[in-house]
């Protein structure tokens, strides 16, 4: 009897950050990535369907072409050896190029007017406490004796063992004057007088594909430093369901999920700390809001059904959490607490927008937007609080839109038309390398402006129709589904490709757009109102402070109400975060908000379906 031979093993290393890693012959390049910790966009999962993975084989034994390669794949990208990196396998030590990303993205700011003046009432306390020493005649105990006199302001309080362990000490250090911390009703930490810790809290938005938090002065109510990074679960899948899936169908998918989560968290908390020299143990609390999915894998919930109808959540109540529960890095006995939800898909990070923007305290009716793969959508009428949510697809962030990209440096961030041809800007004036959200708006605009598409969706084909500027005509190639435009020629940069808006992202766009609208006008129709009846458009996330709303108008993502009408919020969910942070009363409104709001599940209605077949149309069309 003979051994069985053990599998060869290759080494796969990535350039230029020099990592590498031994793995099976035949091991995908993305799962190489994975274990070296290289990041890769893997928008699809990996599954072959979005072809953001492109990374170039230097050297080695690659496997042969996949089909899902080819049709994503041009030849010039071959014959540099180009290939999908979930596709292609190493069945030979190699080396592999990969575009360097940036990690971290920076500040995330909010609008100025956003964050409301508030009353300071965080749920983090402290108190300046000099207590009488205890004698013959009075025995009450080290902790009774700092109690007695805050208990009339605070009500019933309690020490956490580990604060009491200290307490003593801490008592007799500076002359029984101490500094007494208090979370809620517990005492968590005790110290002398002459050095007070800070006190600090967290407020933290995770998205679906950014993670940002805000620390926080508890006692002034001042930011002091605000950072964001990539949600690294992108690389699993760029929308919820692909998540879900991914924690149900691989062993410790949920646990892995989890770990990413509080591992992102804990990296934007840090960057953010390290802007002030500022301390882990110094955040005594930390408040969360996400979508209902993000909520669940952050703190291990399984989100199983939230995928199937009826789509039911495990909790739509506030989470509270300790650090080690979800595992963040923050005073040992601090708390976490995630905001409440609406729905399976209308979470707290909606709740955030209502409670920033203060939507019910408004008399005149309001429109809140947040454009993101998964659209939500929050009605007040003026006496009613209506929300839904619309599989709007990841378009709007580039996924699935052919040179999609996000917001980074050299990505067109705006398209207009300009003497006759379209002129592109890109972020940081760099050479055009993709196309991220705010240039898809802007060229899809510009495109039903022009001529070049009509209000059907369609691509000018053959005949290029009299009159029509010459360097616009220039700019179309291809025939039918494979229409395209050119936005940007590779001589824009070293290295660079062109840069087209194809026929099939126009498809694309169309599915986006058209489910936030029909969205809006179900809410709309539900509520008694027309859109002339809005005092105000809300424009939520990512895109609220950078998208430009005649574009969104002439799309028709939105109603056509004057443009005055529409602002941008920037991420009004991380300002709810704050607010709640900040404010038990702000807290409560959020609890007051999810129960007060009407959820329209969307899926199931026939209204819905027929105003969507509509919506899918550019305005003009017949």
């Amino acid at each position: 009897m003979t051994d069985k031979p053990e599998a060869l093993e290759v080494t796969v290393q990535f350039q230029p950050s020099g990592r590498q890693v031994s793995v099976p012959a035949g091991t995908r390049l993305s799962d190489a990535a994975e274990q070296a910790g290289v990041q890769l966009n893997l928008p699809c999962g990996g599954h072959g369907k979005c072809g953001k993975c492109r990374v170039s084989v230097l050297t080695g034994e690659i496997s042969d072409l996949a089909g899902d390669e080819r049709d994503h794949l041009t030849e010039a990208e071959l014959a540099h050896g180009v290939r999908l990196a979930c596709c292609a396998r190493a069945l030979g030590n190699c080396a592999i190029y990969v575009t360097p990303t940036a990690r971290v993205i920076g500040d995330k700011t909010l609008s100025e007017d956003l964050v409301r003046s508030v009353e300071l009432r965080p749920n983090v306390r402290q108190y300046h406490v000099e207590v009488l020493p205890p004698s013959l005649e009075d025995q009450r105990s080290d902790f009774r004796r700092l109690v007695d006199d805050l208990e009339p302001l605070s009500g019933p309080l309690h020490g956490t063992v580990s604060a009491l362990r200290g307490l003593p000490t801490a008592l007799r250090k500076d002359g029984h004057r101490v500094c007494a911390t208090f979370v809620g009703n517990r005492l968590v930490d005790v110290d002398p007088a002459s050095t007070p810790p800070r006190c600090l809290g967290a407020a933290v938005d995770i998205g679906t594909t950014t993670v940002v938090a805000y620390v926080m002065d508890l006692l002034t109510g001042e930011q002091l430093a605000t950072a964001a990074a990539h949600n690294p679960q992108a690389r699993h899948g760029a929308d919820v369901i692909s998540r879900i899936e991914h924690s149900t169908t691989h062993t410790d998918g949920l646990a892995e999920l989890q770990r990413e989560a509080a591992d992102v968290v804990n990296e934007v908390i840090e960057i953010a700390l390290g802007k002030f020299d500022g301390r882990h143990q110094h955040i005594y609390e930390m408040t969360v809001v996400g979508n209902t999915c993000m909520q669940h894998l952050f703190a291990g919930l399984d989100p199983h059904y939230l995928a199937r109808s009826p789509f039911i959540p495990v909790t739509s109540d506030p989470i509270r959490m300790s650090p080690d529960d979800c595992g963040v890095k923050m005073h040992p006995r601090g708390r976490v607490c995630c905001l409440p939800v609406v729905a399976g898909f209308v979470g707290a990070d909606t709740v955030g927008v209502i409670l920033a923007a203060d939507m019910t305290s408004r008399t005149d009716p309001v429109l809140a937007v947040d454009i993101g793969t998964n659209g939500e959508v929050a009605l007040w009428s003026g006496e009613k609080l209506l929300v839904a949510s619309c599989a709007a697809g990841p378009a709007f962030e580039g996924v699935q839109i052919q040179y999609g990209m996000r917001a980074a440096p050299g990505a067109i961030e705006g398209v207009s038309f300009v003497d006759g041809d379209l002129c592109i800007s890109t972020i940081d004036d760099r050479p055009a390398v993709g196309i991220c959200g705010s240039g898809i708006f802007d060229a899809m605009a510009t495109l039903l402006e022009s001529g070049m598409c009509d209000p059907m969706g369609r691509m000018l084909n053959g005949q290029v129709p009299e009159g029509m500027a010459a360097n616009l005509s220039r700019r179309l190639d291809g025939e039918g589904p494979q229409r395209k435009v050119l936005l940007a020629t590779e001589g824009n940069g070293a290295g660079a490709e062109n840069i087209y808006i194809t026929q099939r992202d126009v498809r694309e766009i169309q599915l986006a757009k058209g489910a936030v609208r029909a969205a809006i006008e179900v809410l709309l129709k539900e509520a008694g109102l027309t859109a002339d009846d809005l005092g105000e458009i809300l424009l939520a996330g990512a895109f609220g402070n950078h998208i430009n709303p005649a574009s969104a108008v002439r799309i028709g993502m939105l109603p056509d109400v004057p443009l005055d009408r529409i602002r941008g919020v920037g991420n009004a969910a991380g300002a709810g975060a704050i607010l709640a942070l900040l404010s038990i009363d702000e807290r409560g409104r959020a609890t007051e908000i999810a129960h007060q709001a009407t959820h329209l599940e969307l899926s199931g209605r026939l209204d819905f379906q027929m105003t969507f077949a509509d919506t899918m149309l550019f305005p003009g069309a017949s």
